[in-house]
């Protein structure tokens, strides 16, 4: 019983440890001064650019992704700017499609893979890195939907030799579509516009999300690209960068569009992915964080935290076991404060999401006041998350992680991105930092909104 004991005292411990990290992040990112991710130089420093697009059985977004980059207000002159679509074994239209955009626009190349290579993401991207021809590689999910300025901004931290990578924000654009695209909206709002702001002004660690950033060429090349057995491959070079001595620039105002997951089932397979990935990370990182000298304490803090975050619920979990077994044997003094204290720190620390600070904080930021009711709902996620990571966990150690599986995408939402993006210039223009619109199903619900708001709308 005295064993028991201990492991609660400690698993509290880490759980108060996750708790004051969020609290700071929440306190910097309101109250402190921010970083702006050499914003200033967005438009005036335009290096060469090469964007990196893998895509299989991807035809009902691909055509959005690229008209995209055909409309950026990047220089497309003399080789400055490309678009590299990898056909990864499409059989669907999507090698079609590139081809089509190849054959319209000098700056659009397509690399069709073959059947007898290994298929995912990483294999796809270390596919296409040869053919890019400089020194700036961005990368894009074929599901996303960047910005005129997106790149401009995404490239500008590079002008600090120091910066080997770079991740912009990410928003879903079809929040309304269900009751978990809502939710995971809140998620991304929390955190992007807090918890990667805060770590990127306090000089951590932020991480790069494997779409919507990039690195300099010169960086992969020293990391090796891609990793293909890693699950989570772009935490896995997030690390990779770091414990090179490269730095990972953060910016909040690179703003790109994503289709969310709107099903459980497609949700739970993407968790499941993300977590197992991430213990990969843990399980190759852990010492390697603990002991570079190219970190300083705080650093290594924030990135042993960092990779333990899916290893937290099953603490939770642990815990709550553990809890029960002491309780109903031998209770120590202090078993009255258990399920209130383990449970107010267990809900505070889902994942790297701190609900009720973070995510109400980033509410506060983006002007949503009316999002900030959908918080308590969040309590139903909690408990399917800590089951999810849990089995996850279990197989991280002792199952193989498996292929990497994409999430299926609909395409819905796509007709109404131009108004979506001049909504979202004329908010910036009044209040450029704080103001960030989202919501509709796709595209259409979301101008739909804006027009209701501004009192332009029909009345829907």
């Amino acid at each position: 019983m005295i064993l028991i004991d201990v492991c609660i005292i400690i698993i509290i411990v880490v759980m108060l440890t996750y708790t004051t990290r969020h609290y700071k992040f929440f306190w910097n990112r309101m109250f402190e001064k921010q970083r702006r991710g050499r914003d200033d130089l967005a438009g005036s420093y335009k290096p060469s650019v090469s964007i990196l697009i893998p895509a299989h059985n991807e035809e009902k977004v691909l055509h959005s992704i690229l008209d995209r980059f055909v409309e950026s207000d990047y220089p497309k002159e003399n080789g400055n700017f490309e678009v590299i679509v990898i056909d990864d074994q499409s059989t669907d239209q999507s090698g079609t499609i590139a081809d089509s955009y190849a054959a319209t626009y000098p700056f659009v190349k397509v690399v069709h893979r073959n059947e007898d290579s290994d298929r995912g993401k990483p294999e796809a991207l270390n596919t296409g890195l040869p053919f890019a021809s400089n020194e700036i590689v961005l990368c894009f999910d074929s599901d996303y939907q960047p910005p005129k300025d997106c790149v401009q901004r995404l490239v500008a931290p590079f002008s600090d030799v120091e910066v080997g990578a770079v991740m912009g924000r990410v928003v879903p654009m079809n929040a309304p579509e269900s009751y978990l695209t809502r939710l995971m909206d809140l998620e991304r709002s929390g955190g992007y516009q807090v918890d990667q702001q805060a770590r990127y002004n306090l000089d951590l660690l932020p991480q790069f999300g494997g779409t919507v950033g990039g690195f300099r060429r010169s960086a992969l090349k020293a990391v090796g690209g891609w990793d293909p057995k890693m699950l989570a491959e772009d935490t896995d070079l997030t690390y990779q960068v770091f414990l090179r001595g490269w730095k990972v620039g953060y910016v909040n105002f690179a703003e790109c569009y994503e289709e969310a997951v709107s099903s459980w089932d497609q949700k739970q397979k993407q968790l499941r992915r993300w977590a197992i990935g991430h213990n990969q990370c843990l399980f190759k990182h852990f010492s390697k964080t603990l002991t570079t000298p190219v970190l300083n304490w705080k650093q290594k803090l924030d990135g042993i935290l960092l990779l333990g975050v899916y290893v937290a619920p099953v603490l939770m979990l642990l815990g709550w076991i553990l809890g029960i077994i002491s309780y109903l044997f031998e209770a120590p003094w202090w078993s009255p404060f258990f399920p209130a204290l383990l449970f107010t720190l267990s809900y505070n620390n889902v994942g790297n999401f701190a609900v009720f600070n973070e995510v109400g904080g980033s509410v506060f930021l983006d002007k949503r006041g009316r999002s900030i009711w959908l918080l308590p709902l969040a309590f139903f996620n909690f408990f399917a998350y800590v089951l999810i990571c849990a089995t996850a966990f279990f197989d991280s150690v002792f199952i193989q992680a498996g292929e990497w599986k994409k999430s299926r995408r609909t395409g819905n939402g796509t007709d109404h991105y131009n108004n979506l993006v001049n909504n979202r210039n004329n908010h910036n223009n009044k209040n450029r930092w704080h103001k960030t619109e989202r919501n509709g199903n796709g595209f259409r619900y979301y101008n739909n909104r804006r027009n209701h708001e501004n009192g332009e709308g029909n009345g829907q």
